[in-house]
């Protein structure tokens, strides 16, 4: 991943389920369960015993290979100096700097998106807001000068002109605002990010291409099952009072009006509301006058409190079927709540789920609904690591007709791993992963900016960078058992199967689990799909 994109994935918005140990209770017939307890013992019933091959008899049992070394070892990341400071006008600065490249980056986030808009009113004035930053400025004064309005392609011209990098998009979370260059063009970087961000003038003639292009983005996750999946997955489970459940229509994006675009950026792009890290070949004592100059003049201001989202818990197994008939494969979301990222069970979590589905080739799920069933194609399960409660999710993807027999043997894995937990050796193999991988993840400068950015924006703090792979090395196999049983939930789970549906339907109809099926063209939105039917 280049400078640029590393500083910049950290200002959008960050983006990670588990009850008791005992054996579960006898289920009716026609639930997930009872059909797992089937199939499991079909599948192991007197199997015929397979000759090794002779090159499979050769490798077994050699003593003359190649040991694999011991996992690596825990320990503190040690950072570069770290400058922090706030400018006058309550802008958070943090500065990493590094001297072995002649670049920088700097980033701004704000900490408003998705999250802070309405659902009724202002659907994807986030997103719009942030696209329209590039637009145009209007000008005005600078400290010491005169700043001349910019157009779209003044904008463009200046920063292609250094070879430079200059983005900004929103997420649920966050918005962000991000310019990467030489550092002999730091001063150009300022000028341009400070003015986009201080001084949007939202031209309504450039309006219309970035609508277009919303409006593309919203037909195109009809042509991505996963997308499509996935939309429909956090509607159904964050549901409509939640803003991770509600769905972008083309008719929202319809009505976003430049007075709207000016009303969310004068309300949360305030400096006292934002976050700017800088990375790279810099020097701090300069730097701070610098930022003084260029972004002393934003002015801030009283910012709404964000409200409370509540989030209710599945209290049975649904599924949807959404019937894409040219599909030869299905896509499937499995899951359930997750915890957000500050919970203090996320590390025992997150190295448990490193073990069911976390863990590429070498996962439980991996291993056993993939290599020994040949039941998909690929499956994974995560938390991800949200500012609130998140979601635990599975996905895979299978052929139509083993739809059901993928599920089954999915859910079994879940309710194994609740019932029994992760082994010590499993738990070892996890926090050797983090331990290797975790610093290498934050080689360059931009990449702890990254880092320490994205644990700021989540109450984390940077000893959360400092300490993840200790802190991860630090769980205890009781913990990681006790997150298993807390939180995974395999009698309660919300699938989303993308398929061709006169194949699925077949399959789930049987069992007796309350399931909808419907056209992939219909609404993502479960209240619109309702209010339509009546």
């Amino acid at each position: 991943m280049t400078l640029r994109a590393r500083v910049f994935a950290a200002f959008v918005a960050l983006a990670a389920a588990f009850a008791s140990c005992a054996q579960p209770a006898a289920k009716p017939p026609g639930s997930v369960a009872s059909i797992e307890v089937e199939y499991e013992d079909n599948a192991n019933a007197s199997k015929p015993k397979v000759k090794p091959s002779p090159v499979l008899a050769y490798w077994q049992n050699r003593k003359d290979l190649i040991a694999a070394p011991p996992p690596p070892k825990a320990a503190e990341l040690a950072l570069p100096k770290i400058e922090r400071w706030k400018l006058a006008n309550g802008l958070d600065v943090i500065v990493v700097p590094r001297k072995d490249l002649p670049v920088v980056s700097f980033g701004v986030a704000i900490k408003a998106g998705g999250y802070d808009e309405d659902r009724a009113t202002t659907l994807g004035v986030s997103d719009f807001t942030a696209a329209m930053l590039r637009k145009g400025t209007a000008g005005g004064k600078g400290k010491g000068k005169g700043m001349k309005p910019r157009s779209a392609d003044d904008i463009s011209r200046a920063i292609d002109f250094v070879g430079g990098a200059l983005e900004a998009q929103a997420g649920l979370e966050s918005s962000s605002a991000s310019c990467s260059v030489l550092a002999k063009d730091t001063s150009l970087c300022l000028d341009l990010l400070s003015d986009v961000l201080l001084r949007p003038s939202f031209p309504e003639k450039e309006m219309a291409e970035v609508r277009e292009q919303m409006m593309a983005g919203l037909a195109a996750r009809f042509d991505s099952p996963y997308e499509l999946g996935e939309a429909h997955f956090d509607n159904q489970l964050f549901g409509e009072k939640n803003p991770r459940g509600w769905v972008l229509e083309p008719e929202d994006v319809q009505k976003i009006t430049r007075a709207a675009l000016v009303t969310f950026w004068k309300t949360y792009y305030r400096p006292n509301n934002a976050l700017l890290a800088v990375a790279g070949d810099v020097d701090p004592a300069r730097l701070r006058g610098e930022l003084e100059k260029a972004f002393g003049p934003w002015a801030r201001g009283d910012v709404p409190a964000r409200p409370a989202f509540k989030m209710a818990a599945l209290k049975a197994t649904r599924v949807l079927i959404v019937d894409k008939p040219d599909l030869t494969q299905t896509t499937i979301l499995l899951g359930h709540r997750g915890i957000r990222h500050a919970d203090p069970m996320w590390f025992p979590a997150t190295l448990m789920n490193y073990v069911l589905g976390g863990s590429d080739f070498s996962s439980r799920l991996m291993t056993e609904v993939r290599s020994k069933r040949g039941l998909t194609y690929g499956i994974a399960s995560s938390y991800g690591a949200s500012l609130y409660d998140g979601a635990f999710l599975v996905t895979a993807s299978t052929k139509n007709e083993n739809v059901w027999q993928a599920l089954v043997a999915t859910v079994g894995e879940i309710r194994k791993m609740k019932n029994e937990g992760p082994t010590a050796d499993e738990l070892a193999r996890g926090k050797g992963y983090y331990a290797g991988s975790y610093p290498f993840e934050l080689q360059t400068a931009a990449g702890v900016a990254a880092a320490v950015v994205g644990a700021e924006l989540h109450g984390l703090g940077i000893d959360y960078v400092r300490q993840f792979a200790l802190r991860m090395g630090a769980v205890e196999e009781t913990q990681a058992k006790e997150a298993a049983a807390t939180l995974l939930d395999p009698d309660n789970v919300l699938v989303v199967v993308v398929g061709k549906g006169d194949a699925i339907e077949p399959q789930i109809a049987p069992t007796g689990l309350r399931f909808e099926r419907i056209n992939f063209k219909d609404p993502i939105s479960r209240a619109t799909r309702a209010k339509t039917r009546k």
